[in-house]
């Protein structure tokens, strides 16, 4: 079973590192025109500014909408896994827990620390919205990322239990793929649309095959 998990690990890396090869092909595009992006960088820039005063006066309440977003990610996901969530808790002292009826798999536990489901969700619904919201739902888009990266910052670490059930190779190669992934996805969308879900992992294919071909020749 160890060994298993350690061949899971190498897979991730692989992924992880066709991921970041296609974001290295992709921020040039990125380049070309950083207006597209404003709005999101704003937001970025937004909650990057009100995190002192946002810290200061709101602590306990950003604590437990932390520990609440962690554990419906983890919820989420157990249904998404055909599972049944049998109870949910989450305080802003005690940290939070989910109970997984026979128990989690690795994209139930380790989900909440890559996959920023407001980002995603804002993300999914954009297209619904006319033309002029789009700039508030592109600064809401922004807003929500950097607070799923600090979020993350915070709770990301060797000790947390849920990184631990897994050799560390296996769940931050997990890890880094899907933050890899996602960064391209979102940047992706805001030119693509919602076929940046499926164009960009086109490319993370494409890097990944390369990727291999070097290998082989050495």
């Amino acid at each position: 079973m160890l060994i298993i998990r350690y061949i899971y690990g190498f897979v991730f890396m692989l992924l992880a590192l066709g991921a970041f090869m296609g974001l290295v092909v992709f921020f040039p595009v990125v380049n070309q025109d950083w207006r597209v992006y404003r709005w999101f960088i704003l937001g970025l820039i937004t909650y990057i500014s009100l995190m002192g005063i946002t810290n200061a006066f709101f602590d306990q309440n950003l604590k437990f909408f932390r520990t609440f977003t962690h554990e419906l990610t983890h919820a989420i996901f157990t249904i998404l896994s055909l599972k049944r969530v049998r109870a949910f808790q989450a305080t802003s002292h005690q940290g939070g827990e989910i109970h997984v009826v026979g128990g989690g798999n690795m994209l139930i536990l380790l989900s909440p620390y890559c996959i920023p489901i407001f980002t995603i969700a804002l993300l999914l619904f954009r297209p619904l919205f006319q033309v002029q919201f789009a700039p508030y739902l592109e600064f809401a888009i922004g807003l929500s990322y950097f607070f799923h990266l600090h979020t993350n910052w915070l709770q990301t670490g060797r000790r947390q239990t849920d990184i631990t059930k897994y050799p560390l190779l296996t769940s931050y190669s997990f890890i880094w793929f899907f933050h890899f992934l996602l960064i391209g996805i979102i940047f992706s969308s805001f030119r693509e649309g919602l076929s940046a879900f499926w164009e960009f992992p086109k490319v993370i294919l494409e890097s990944i095959k390369m990727l291999v071909s070097f290998l082989l020749k050495y």
